[in-house]
């Protein structure tokens, strides 16, 4: 390997080893509920999966599902399945999964 090629694959490196932790960092902050808006029912998002606001069966709703990053007392919460909105946290989709 020639003396450029060397740094060049270095600085690379070096690069490339920062972005991790700063990416982790910024995957790692909490999301803000109340910063996000609503899901809307009738998106093509919300009705593929069948979301409603409100969970015709009291045990299975968005609040007590795997998929739910809300806090705990909260009316609204973030799901990984509506990116940038926030889903009613006795909502219901097709896709409840219960807590373990």
């Amino acid at each position: 390997m020639t003396d450029i090629k060397r740094r060049k694959f270095v600085s690379m490196m070096t690069a490339g080893a920062a972005v991790i932790p700063v990416s982790a960092l910024v995957a790692s902050l909490p999301s803000r509920a109340d910063d996000m808006p609503a899901v809307d029912p009738e998106s093509a998002q919300a009705q593929a999966l069948q979301y409603v606001s409100e969970s015709e069966n009291p045990e299975q709703n968005c609040l007590n599902c795997t998929l739910y990053t809300g806090a705990e007392g909260e009316d609204m919460g973030g799901c990984p399945l509506f990116p940038g909105n926030a889903v009613m946290a006795a909502g219901w989709c097709s896709a409840y999964v219960p807590k373990a």
